[in-house]
């Protein structure tokens, strides 16, 4: 079966920063009320949805001509609030929808991230997914640790920082040491609490880890690595990778590519799904469907792309003429959104490749029900478990998903033919893999005995 997310943020566009100007786009004035985030997540998991995913940025960004005039006024991921304080009223109005939110290795320290997802882990029943980012732009670093991390780096220092996760969550507190035991009166059994002693190159974290065992310990790793160092962290770690790519055939090579980073470790291909992104365009006809999507592309103003690309690689885009050639650089920042283009068929100049930026390098699936599902079933014969599904318009793309898409997937096959019985309610991880707890079969865990 399929899983199907829908992307978001805690801001007024996940997708098309232009996109306030679109009919049917609520969230610039809905991202602040909780009714609109609680009806969102009723409409999702009615609709067939296995979670919601919010990405995350944590600096209003400078790197477009070097000031933060152009982020400002294009909203580039601004305004933006925190994701995490929202998981927690998203799980009290559902029972089965995975709630997935981005938190960075490189900004928080892991002690404290640990227990934060904790608290969400078990406040919605054991359905948090984490979204592991290294973070890029140099104002993040600036605001929070002070000196920029570059890439290579960022993702070895992560590394760590998962060691002390997994030794917190996986090893710090048994099981069943929580005892509440008033005739000895004893709560918790002290020699089942002990400490992790975790002494690295970068972390000194003693613990112990303050929350007792969560419904699954350790949450459902997400990641999008495209990178070479992206790559083999997912490879390692993930649980679920997501990634960007402007057609199938490049999803592919893509998958093919993690396929053989896996293998080299001895991790099988049960153990992780792939999410590659992808916009649906869905309408009651093709010219619907058309006419949706070339309103969208006629609200893009060029600098919009432009900030954005520059934002996310950490490179000043406004140096380039807009007809040149878009060629590769020494990004320091997300290498993945450069790929995309890079590796397509198509040659890109900087001004195409900003205004396609604009709503991300995703392929873009325009027609009926029907044209959009055969679609989606050869990024299926390419290698996808499921789909990371990007909204120009919310909840307006959404509401077309889940009234014309979804019956079309599930007469395929492809999606429950219903919701599942809520009475027996599962984690996000049991969904996914049927099993609540990160498996012993999954490489940072080894032969430990927890």
């Amino acid at each position: 079966m399929l899983d199907i997310f829908a992307y978001l943020n805690c801001s007024h566009s996940p997708t098309v920063e232009d996109a306030w100007q679109l009919p049917g786009h609520t969230q610039p004035d809905g991202y602040t009320d909780i009714e609109f985030w609680t009806n969102l997540a009723e409409l999702l998991e009615d609709g067939g949805f296995r979670g919601m995913f919010f990405a995350d940025a944590y600096n209003v960004a400078n790197n477009y001509q070097g000031e933060i005039a152009p982020t400002v006024r294009r909203g580039e991921q601004l305004p933006e609030n925190d994701p995490l304080p929202l998981l927690s009223a998203l799980a009290a109005v559902t029972d089965r929808i995975g709630l997935v939110a981005t938190a960075s290795t490189s900004l928080y320290p892991p002690y404290l991230l640990a227990k934060k997802l904790s608290t969400i882990d078990d406040l919605t029943d054991g359905r948090v997914g984490w979204n592991i980012v290294t973070s890029a732009g140099q104002l993040e670093f600036e605001n929070v640790v002070g000196e920029y991390i570059p890439h290579d780096e960022r993702y070895e220092q992560a590394d760590e920082f998962m060691q002390v996760c997994y030794a917190l969550w996986e090893e710090s507190w048994a099981e069943g040491a929580v005892l509440q035991d008033a005739a000895t009166e004893t709560f918790a059994d002290p020699n089942s609490v002990s400490f992790i002693n975790h002494d690295g190159p970068v972390y000194n974290v003693p613990g112990p880890h303050m929350c007792a065992p969560t419904p699954q310990r350790t949450p459902v790793l997400f990641q999008a690595g495209q990178s070479d160092s992206g790559r083999a962290f997912a490879a390692r770690h993930a649980e679920a990778v997501f990634s960007f790519h402007l057609s199938s055939a490049e999803f592919r090579s893509y998958a093919s590519e993690m396929r053989a980073e896996t293998r080299a470790i001895d991790r099988g291909r049960d153990q992780y799904r792939l999410y590659p992104a992808v916009t649906p365009y869905v309408g009651s006809t093709t010219a619907a469907a058309e006419q949706f999507h070339q309103s969208v592309i006629e609200t893009i103003a060029p600098e919009t792309g432009l900030v954005r690309l520059s934002n996310h690689l950490n490179h000043d885009y406004s140096q380039y003429d807009t007809d040149a050639q878009l060629k590769s650089i020494n990004a320091e920042g997300i290498r993945g959104a450069l790929q995309a283009f890079l590796t397509d068929d198509r040659r890109w100049t900087v001004g195409e490749a900003a205004v396609r930026y604009a709503r991300y390098p995703t392929a873009e699936l325009i027609g009926t029900p029907s044209m959009v599902a055969d679609k989606l079933e050869q990024w299926m014969e390419a290698g996808a478990d499921g789909f990371m599904f990007m909204a120009p318009a919310v909840p307006r793309t959404f509401q077309a998903v889940c009234a014309k898409l979804v019956p079309e997937l599930r007469a395929r096959g492809h999606l429950p033919s219903e919701a599942s019985d809520t009475t027996q309610q599962q984690t996000l991880r049991e969904q996914l893999f049927g099993t609540a707890r990160l498996p012993d079969s999954h490489v940072e865990r080894g032969d430990r005995q927890y």
